[in-house]
């Protein structure tokens, strides 16, 4: 049914094919495709699938690029009422003609335009939008033949059609709980990136990828953290730990406070806030908890964090540099009695000296940014991963280790010497709880106690 690359192989006076489109238990429905309209392919599959992982209420979705119509009849046999468009208008026409003989053209609008077209928009109210993304450059086409109309809807911006797209979200048109999901490829680059999301302050989430000959598709989903709720500002308080259980209305909540007396880090220790440095909560929700273990959201943040600054973490929770200096440091408090669970992040603006020991501040990684501005940066990437939104679904346990060990080995790989009673360790992965396995002389073991590890800078 699919064939093995995303480039049409057209000529002149090829006619209309007819196939099969179906993806799992959805369909099949026979689909006409003309000439000049990209089929149904193994990246439609692959975008389909990530569409079948979405939970939730069906409301208002918009396909761009629809082409031949394959994903918007899917969507509408999901439940979905869909607005689909194309620039190209023979799309448009087999759109028109597929809906129509797959029994929805009650539920699905064709229309002709996109972004960068005059005149055209989101609709308001839209809850999904679905994008398979351009990507092609004309140097790509090897020889192949591409006519007009594919080249204008299959050829990627020197911007990008993903910033493009990004352009023309209104923030007070669309549902604030809007779902963008995206077909990107990432290996190699293509013009539209994942990064100008993520820039200005979506949350992101991975919902399938697939390696296809020399190419890597990823379906990426993007939402605003918390609705696009504020995060509660406080000029002053003890601890913001202790304001964020005040936190009664639910969805993804967050306290900060620009000057924080009576912190707290591990094991009831203190953390007093540097002048001009962070001090914010995030309450998780109930149903994070039972999905995560509590060590486990501890060192997923600490890793997710320092990504998101480009620093390193010492497991499980402190964030440092390559030598070692510390400038801040995750806590993780609530049990099942509480309404979720508190994430708190404390770190440092500047580097210095605080009770003897030299200290780091985030000017080092991301420059002289404000308490605000690093918040900004860090909310999207902790809501990426443990926000529960409404149609996304959440990441597995299994990818939140992975992806937790790949940023603790990396801050590994920059030369760190790790013991455990003494006796000189390799650390090799973590654990489901948040666990730190070491290996000795063939022999694993999870470490749950920093205090029975030395982890030291290789100088």
């Amino acid at each position: 049914m699919y064939e093995e690359h995303r480039l049409p192989h057209h000529g002149v006076g090829t006619k209309s094919k007819s196939t099969k489109f179906e993806i799992g238990d959805s369909g099949p429905w026979e689909i006409t495709v003309p000439h000049t309209v990209y089929p149904p392919r193994e990246d439609t599959a692959l975008l389909g699938r990530a569409l079948l992982r979405l939970s939730g209420d069906c409301g208002q979705a918009i396909e761009i690029g629809c082409g031949s119509g394959a994903l918007s009849i899917l969507l509408a046999s999901m439940g979905w009422k869909v607005a689909a468009c194309d620039v190209n208008p023979f799309a448009v026409a087999a759109t028109r003609g597929n809906v129509e003989n797959a029994g929805f053209a009650d539920v699905v609008s064709v229309n002709e335009g996109g972004p960068g077209e005059l005149g055209w928009g989101l609709q308001e109210g839209v809850n999904l939008v679905v994008w398979n993304l351009p990507y092609l450059d004309p140097l790509e086409h090897d020889g192949d033949f591409l006519e007009p109309i594919e080249e204008a809807s299959m050829s990627d911006l020197p911007r990008g059609w993903s910033d493009k797209l990004l352009e023309v979200v209104d923030d007070d048109l669309i549902d604030s709980s809007c779902l963008v999901v995206l077909l990107h490829r990432t290996d190699p680059d293509s013009r539209s990136k994942p990064d100008s999301w993520i820039r200005n302050g979506w949350s992101c989430r991975q919902l399938d990828s697939m390696r296809l000959a020399d190419e890597r598709l990823e379906v990426l989903c993007y939402w605003r953290p918390g609705a696009g709720e504020t995060v509660k500002v406080m000029a002053e308080c003890e601890s913001t730990m202790d304001e964020a259980k005040l936190l009664t209305n639910g969805g993804w909540q967050r306290v900060l406070s620009l000057s924080q007396t009576s912190g707290r880090g591990r094991r009831g220790s203190s953390w007093q806030t540097q002048e001009g440095g962070l001090a914010c909560t995030w309450v998780l929700s109930e149903e994070t908890l039972e999905r995560y273990s509590p060590g486990l959201i501890q060192t997923s943040v600490g890793a997710a964090v320092s990504d998101a600054l480009g620093c390193c973490v010492k497991w499980p929770n402190d964030l440092v540099t390559e030598d070692g200096r510390k400038l801040g440091g995750i806590l993780v408090e609530g049990n099942s009695e509480d309404a979720g669970i508190r994430v708190g992040i404390g770190l440092n603006r500047q580097g210095g000296v605080i009770d003897g020991m030299a200290v780091a501040g985030w000017d080092e990684f991301v420059g002289e940014k404000t308490a605000i501005e690093v918040f900004e940066i860090l909310d999207p990437v902790i809501s990426s991963h443990f926000e529960e939104h409404s149609l996304a679904p959440s990441l597995e346990e299994d990818e939140l280790v992975t992806l937790s060990w790949k940023r603790l080995a990396r801050s590994l790989s920059t030369g760190v010497g790790l013991k455990s009673k003494g006796l000189r360790v390799r650390a090799v992965g973590l654990s489901s709880g948040g666990h730190l396995l070491t290996e000795f002389d063939g022999l694993v073991t999870a470490i749950d106690d920093i205090n029975t590890l030395d982890w030291n800078p290789i100088t």
